[in-house]
This record gives structure tokens, sequence and C-alpha cells, in this order.
């Protein structure tokens, strides 16, 4: 029943997933992995570094070995799971560390889980400290390593043995108080929670957890923990939904999102109660916002592109979140994003637009990681972003109606001081022109200032010709920024 069960989770999204590979690419044929094959136009995309971010090399020896999950400790230690960028329905069991913040990356095989199986995540307490959960192979369950990597022990008592066995995520407070969760497995997720660092886990009872619906599964990874409170999201099922418990695993309530059936959804919070939920798709995400801890979610409205490979909060900062996509058939949606206002807006890293990224994880103080595939041991397969760069980045936004409106935003993660601004409606046959400027003596990071001006057009109400809208501005750290608009007025209006 367990082989049978795998196989119905794969008819599921087969058709969505066959659409992202490029002709004669592989398809994997396990949603859970949810991996997508390499394309040769990101083999070697020339980059032009936008300041922050750097490429470095994973460290596989196999070429294009994809970053399937990663987990950043610090600005030093991070840790990575792997999967075959070529053959993503295979098994893999390869992982990578580094720490000293990526500078060498060093990759490994974990030699004592089954070769068929495939590892799901990784969490890691330090440089030594680390579990995996690890899948579809015989047996399934969580395996540790205490030295760095060099030898993984299988701790078998959490189980994943029965029909439908299939571990997703597992998580550690400290050395000792951890929780894993799986599929469900006699009617319930399978959940372990462990004292003693994994020697022991202790199934979860079933009152302690809403039963799920028909079809209903969790996915590898997608899960995020505040303090003693722990979220996962699920796939497969109507409505797609998210599990919550504030005592480290014990105890579970769950609440709809309202996201459609048949994707799957990930959680991200900035602490216990503000929070975004992600439709994956590997396109453009569809995202969901809660205030109240995940008890009720409300769908956004968001501007720019937001990614759906994966996404991360930057931990520290007032609202900024970051997404990465990796859809192997269009370009169009490969590359990383920000946003800084809770998902609301974003804004694409260009230089890395393009390129294949999926897996990403930020610590405080805004440094990064975002895995991509590598060529060789010494080629690719990460980029990491420094904070170095702490720049701001002004841009505009136009906006007609009674008059004309600009937005001026600063994008950047650094605050922009004596910031000088014009504005000029160019003249026309029947349209009177119009300049204005002035200092904004600071713009912060994120913020944003209206300017309103009137606009007049001479003539009995017809819409006059088409001027010219041009806003520039400039600041003392050195970025400036002109764009021109097109439109009509109809007397005191503009139509853009």
């Amino acid at each position: 029943m367990k082989n049978v069960n795998k196989i119905l989770k794969a008819v599921i999204v087969i058709g969505i997933a066959l659409a992202f590979l490029m002709p004669g690419a592989l398809a994997f044929t396990n949603t859970k992995t949810r991996f997508i094959s390499r394309t040769d136009s990101s083999k070697k995309n020339p980059l032009s570094m936008n300041p922050g971010w750097i490429e470095q090399a994973s460290g596989f020896p196999e070429p294009s070995r994809g970053i399937g999950y990663m987990h950043a400790v610090d600005e030093n230690i991070v840790w990575a799971a792997a999967y075959d960028g070529l053959n993503p329905q295979g098994p893999c069991q390869d992982f990578t560390r580094t720490t000293n913040g990526g500078d060498l990356w060093e990759a490994d095989l974990i030699s004592e889980a089954p070769p068929d199986g495939s590892l799901a995540m990784i969490f890691a307490l330090d440089e030594n400290t680390a579990w995996v959960p690890v899948h579809s192979g015989n047996p399934q369950g969580i395996w540790k390593t205490s030295d760095g990597g060099d030898t993984w022990v299988h701790q078998d008592t959490a189980l994943y043995s029965g029909s439908g066995a299939f571990p997703n995520i597992v998580h550690f407070w400290d050395e000792n108080v951890g929780w894993c969760q799986g599929d469900p497995v006699g009617g319930y997720y399978e959940m372990y929670t462990t004292t003693d660092g994994g020697d022991t886990w202790v199934r979860v009872p079933q009152e302690n957890i809403p039963a799920p619906l028909s079809g209903e599964y969790g996915t590898v990874g997608y899960y995020d923990v505040v303090g003693d409170t722990v979220w996962f999201g699920t796939q497969n099922a109507y409505p797609l939904r998210v599990f919550k418990s504030t005592d480290r695993g014990l105890h579970w309530t769950v609440a709809d999102t309202p996201f459609d059936a048949g994707s799957y959804v990930d959680v991200r919070f900035k602490d216990e109660n503000n929070g975004l939920a992600m439709d994956k798709n590997f396109e453009e995400a569809v995202l969901a916002e809660t205030s109240d801890g995940g008890e009720t979610w409300t769908l956004i409205s968001q501007t720019g592109m937001c990614y759906a490979a994966d996404f991360d909060y930057i931990p520290g900062t007032d609202n900024m979140y970051v997404s990465t996509g990796v859809n192997a058939n269009d370009p169009g949606y490969r590359g990383v994003s920000y946003s800084l206002d809770g998902g609301h807006s974003w804004t694409d890293w260009v230089e890395m637009s393009g390129i294949q990224l999926f897996a990403t994880t930020w610590v405080e103080g805004g440094t990064g990681w975002a895995g991509s595939f590598n060529d060789d041991e010494f080629t690719g397969g990460m980029y990491k972003y420094e904070p170095g760069a702490e720049v701001p980045d002004l841009e505009f936004e136009f906006e007609g109606g009674k008059g004309l409106t600009v937005t001026i935003k600063n994008v950047g993660f650094g605050d922009a001081t004596n910031v000088d601004w014009s504005i000029t409606i160019e003249g026309g046959l029947i349209i009177i022109p119009r300049e204005d400027s002035g200092t904004i003596a600071t713009l912060e990071s994120g913020g944003e200032e209206e300017v309103t001006m009137s606009v007049f057009g001479i003539g009995l109400g017809i819409i006059t010709d088409i001027p010219a809208f041009t806003a520039s501005a400039e600041c003392d750290e050195g970025d400036s920024e002109e764009s021109t608009k097109t439109g009509k007025v109809f007397l005191n209006r503009v139509i853009l």
C-alpha cells in the first residue's frame, strides 16, 4: 500500500510538473521531491553582480546537483540537502556544508542511508549536529550526525514504516527536544517528539491532532518555527490547510487557507502572530497573510514578481521576505526577488534574473543563500548575498487622476539622504508645461513619498495631445533614477 500511496500522489501533480520541464528533460514521479530539472540555459549564466551577490561552489563532484533544502545556523554555518537535477525523480543522499560562510562548501554522501532514498530536508544545530528525514527508500526515517556529517545514525524509533508512511520534516529546539512529521498513517498524521536528541521518539497521540482530509498530505520541508510554536502546510486537499502547535508539537490545531486544491502551501512567520502562506506552483506565487498566528488567512494582491520555488523571512527586519524561482521551462519565472512590506510588493534583483534558484535561507543581519545547480566540484551551485552593500535604490510610480501623482520609493536596503527630485510635465499644443522640484531629507529603506502636481489642458473638454511626464531623483549615496511616462490630459485629469 505504501508504494500505491506514493503513485497516487504523483498522479495528482504529474501533469503540472511536466509543464515545468524542457522538452526531453526527465520529469519527477514523486510529488514529495517537488524538484525541477536543470536547463542548459542556466548552466553558465553571465552575471554582472549586484552589490552583495556572489557565486559559490557547492562542492558536489557530480554535475547538476540542485539544492533542495537549506538551513543556515548563522552567517558562517549552513547545511544543504541536494537532489539530482538531471534525474529529479531518482534517489539522492548528497548534502553539503560550510563553516566559513560559503568560502568552502564540503559535499558528502550519507552512506548510511538507503541507496534508494532521498533527503526531504536538513536541520542543523551547529557545525557538527544535524538531522535529515529520508523518504522513499527502505528503510525510511530520521538520521542524525554528531560529527559534521562524517557518520550518520538511523534513529529508528521514529518508525515511518506503516502503509502510507513518508517523513517530511524534522526540527530541534536544542540538543534534546525535537519533533518530526510525516504523512497520515493509521488515520492520523505520523508525528513524533523526543527529549533525548532523537535516541527515543514517541508518537504524538491521535487525539492531539486534527484528522486529515481525504487525500491530504504534508510536504517535504514546508514548515516554520517561532519560539515554541510550529506550523506546517499541506497539499492535495481542499481547502489547503495550515497546522499549528504552540507546545513544540504535542498538541495541534488546523486552519483553512484561501488557496485552491491540487497545489502545496508553505509558511514563513516573522513572529508568533504575523506571517505569510505561499501557494506554490513553481511560477508566480499566490500569497495569503495572517496577523493572528495562522488562525485566519487573507489573500494578498501583490505587485511585482513573487517567485514560487521557495521563500524566507529575513530575521530582524521589519517585514522583509525573499522569494526564488526555478522554473525549467520559462526564464521569466527564474530569479530572486524581495519584499519590504510583508509580501505586498516585490522587486527583482535583476542581475539574478534567468538563473534557476530553488531553496533559500537567510539569517539576522541580512546574509542569505540561494541554491542553484553546479557544473562540477569547483563551479557553481550556490549564490550568497552579503549585506555589506546596504545602499538605497530609488524608483517611481506614476498615477493619474485629478492631476499627476508620482510616488518616490526607496526599494533598496539603505536609507537615502538628501533626495533631490524633480518632476516635469512636457508641454504641447494645448498643454501648459509644468515643473516642480524639492528635497527629501531622509527616505528610509522601504519608505516612499507622494508628490501631486496639477495639470491643465487648454480647450473645451477635449482630450489633449499626448504629453510626457518625467521624474528624476538622486541622493547623497550616489543612486540616481529617471523615468518617463506618457499619457493624456482631459481638462485637469491625467489618463495614463
